[in-house]
C-alpha cells in the first residue's frame, strides 16, 4: 500500500489519549512513530530491526504548533489513543512499522528480516487509533 500521508503540523492528540513526554535522541517530526531507545528517548521507529520496529507511539506537534524536534528536545507522544494529522488510510485496518524511518504502513512489512510492528489501526482515513502490541515481533523469515 506504502507509507500513510502525514500532515505534520497537523498531527495533534484527541480527547481521550494518553501523552506522555520524552526527550528526542535524534532528530523527530510530528507523525512519526517512535520506540524508546536504552537511554529513554526517544527514535523514529523501522521495521528493518527488532528493537526499532517496536514503537511505543506518535510524536506530536507542541503547542505552539511546531513539528520538527531535534536531539535533546521534549516531546510529547501519544502512547495510547486518537491522534488527527493522517490522511487517505483504510478505516479498520491495521496500522504497521514501516520499513522507513519513522513512517507508518497499513500493509505489514514482508520481506525478509523485516519485523512486522502493529502500532495500530485507523479509526477513519484522518485519524489513527495508536493501540501498539505487547509482544516483541518475530521477524520475517
Amino acid at each position: 500500500m506504502g507509507d500513510v500521508t502525514v500532515t505534520a503540523a497537523d498531527v495533534r492528540p484527541l480527547p481521550g489519549s494518553i501523552v506522555r513526554r520524552f526527550d528526542a535522541g535524534g532528530t523527530v517530526t510530528a507523525g512519526q512513530a517512535v520506540y524508546i531507545v536504552d537511554d529513554g528517548d526517544i527514535e523514529a521507529a523501522d521495521a528493518d530491526a527488532e528493537a526499532s520496529s517496536q514503537a511505543r507511539g506518535i510524536a506530536v506537534a507542541d503547542c505552539d504548533g511546531g513539528s520538527s524536534f531535534a536531539a535533546g528536545d521534549a516531546v510529547d507522544v501519544v502512547t495510547l489513543g486518537p491522534v488527527a494529522g493522517f490522511s487517505s488510510m483504510s478505516e479498520g485496518e491495521p496500522a504497521y512499522v514501516s520499513t522507513t524511518a519513522g513512517a507508518i504502513d497499513q500493509t505489514a512489512p514482508a520481506a525478509t528480516g523485516d519485523y512486522p510492528f502493529v502500532l495500530g489501526y485507523a479509526e477513519s482515513t484522518a485519524i489513527l487509533f495508536v493501540m501498539p502490541q505487547a509482544a516483541a515481533p518475530t521477524v520475517n523469515a
